[in-house]
């Protein structure tokens, strides 16, 4: 049975451990080497998504700082502007913003006291510590103001107002008359010396966001480059494995009785084994490697839909645009783009949390398939955060102002607003397209900003 085991393998009587033992311990070897690899890589990856993290964070502690400061400002204003209601009883309902204001953890000295933990630069921190230094010094001259304005109209001794009364006049304001001391308070909230106050504020905050964007960026990059090279050297240890483990299974496989080698061509094609014959280890193995087969092809088809598609909205993703731009210019129709920026998203996870904007997403994606995809032709995807671009083939530029026109009903419907802005094209090529992209995309912007125009001119808050 041996000589006709080793005629029929075609080894020559090698015996198998004169190449299976070193081949195992170099295979050990690359495998060791690959799981620090795949280690290095995920702690690289996890390191550059906590940069990110940060970045926000940070950027959005440090402006959190200058929209308190605006907010002390502004009650403190309205209270000076009009310290008594027309009933004549006095206006306490700025002040009691302002002494709430006056506890929150996103003041100055609060925020200070949290960049001193942070991960940042000398430079950052210093821009955080003068814009805290100003606004305790503006908040300073709005006490002082108040303090003189309260001289003259008394405020009720409740326990939220409790701060204003610890201010204490100087003997020379206390005996100027109460018109001059109102004169003089309104004078401290309108001279320059307090709008450069502001002004500091603000270009302090500017300049530690953008040198927090530019030393996130940095870092970024660099952690970027160095996950790309480990990437590429772990494929290549990738590669010399299945060089290793082909040669592996060539040798072996000359060693396979015949009826394996029948089922080797099967597997080699990638498809499920046709042969039935060979002893029951070898029908066991048939059947083992058929289930196998059938579980990949499965999973593939699971991994398929879950790499094209977003799981939150349902819409096809970035990637799914990008594949069918191809086949959507390669008829050269008509075609309208849309693009869509949902409005008040970052708003809404900071202030009722992130399930809040993921509803708030799955409303627009709702209003965005029920106006542009199904029957109307249309091919709407999530390209981003909170990004949406919705494509109409064969329409005419009327039916997509129509369509337009049903997705502000559809938005008005479900309370939420939603910038968008379109282009159209009579016939559509792939040259063309980045074009309608961009067009769209800078419509889409313009109406945002107008969006915030209107509404900043209401006095609601600006941020998204």
């Amino acid at each position: 049975m041996k000589k006709g085991s080793t005629k029929e393998s075609g080894v020559g009587g090698i015996p198998a451990n004169a190449f299976a033992f070193p081949l195992l311990i170099i295979v050990i070897i690359l495998h060791i080497v690959l799981v620090v690899l795949l280690a290095d890589v995920n702690r690289s990856s996890n390191m550059l998504s906590e940069l990110m993290q940060n970045s926000g964070a940070y950027r959005s502690d440090a402006t959190s700082m200058q929209a308190r400061n605006t907010i002390m400002s502004e009650t403190s204003s309205n209270y000076i502007q009009m310290p008594q209601l027309p009933d004549g009883s006095a206006n306490i309902g700025p002040l009691k913003s302002y002494a709430a204001e006056l506890n929150t953890d996103r003041r100055g000295a609060a925020v200070v006291e949290r960049f001193k933990t942070y991960n940042v630069s000398k430079e950052v921190f210093g821009y955080v510590e003068k814009a805290a230094e100003y606004t305790e010094q503006m908040a300073g001259v709005q006490m002082h103001a108040i303090a003189l304005m309260a001289s003259v109209y008394p405020l009720p001794e409740i326990e939220q107002l409790a701060p204003f009364s610890e201010y204490k006049l100087s003997d020379v304001e206390i005996s100027m008359p109460a018109e001059q001391r109102v004169a003089s308070a309104k004078r401290m909230m309108l001279d320059e010396t307090y709008a450069k106050l502001r002004y500091y504020i603000n270009k302090n905050i500017e300049n530690c966001n953008n040198t927090l964007q530019k030393e996130f960026t940095q870092a970024s990059e660099e952690t970027s480059a160095y996950i790309a090279t480990m990437r590429r050297i772990l494929w290549g240890v990738v590669g010399v494995i299945i060089v290793i483990l082909s040669v592996v299974f060539v040798l072996f496989y000359r060693m396979i009785v015949s009826p394996l080698r029948k089922y080797s061509k099967d597997i080699a094609a990638n498809q499920s084994i046709k042969h039935s014959g060979g002893i029951m280890e070898m029908r066991q193995l048939v059947k083992a490697f058929n289930g196998l087969w059938e579980s990949r092809n499965n999973l593939e088809l699971i991994l398929r839909n879950a790499a094209e598609n977003d799981s939150l909205t349902g819409l096809p993703n970035r990637y799914c645009l990008k594949r069918d731009v191809f086949k959507m210019c390669g008829d050269k129709k008509p075609m309208a783009v849309f693009m869509f920026d949902v409005n008040y998203l970052k708003k809404t996870n900071d202030t009722e949390g992130h399930l809040a904007g993921d509803d708030l997403l799955r409303k627009s994606a709702v209003c965005i398939s029920e106006c542009f995809g199904g029957e109307n032709g249309g091919n709407c995807y999530r390209i981003g955060g909170d990004e949406f671009v919705a494509v109409i083939i064969g329409c005419k530029k009327d039916e997509a102002e129509r369509c337009a026109d049903r997705f502000e009903r559809a938005l008005k419907r479900e309370g939420i607003t939603v910038s968008f802005g379109y282009a159209y094209s009579p016939e559509t090529s792939e040259e063309n397209f980045k074009d309608l992209m961009a067009e769209a995309d800078k419509q889409m912007y313009e109406q945002k900003r107008r969006f915030h125009e209107e509404h900043d001119a209401a006095g609601e808050p600006a941020t998204v």
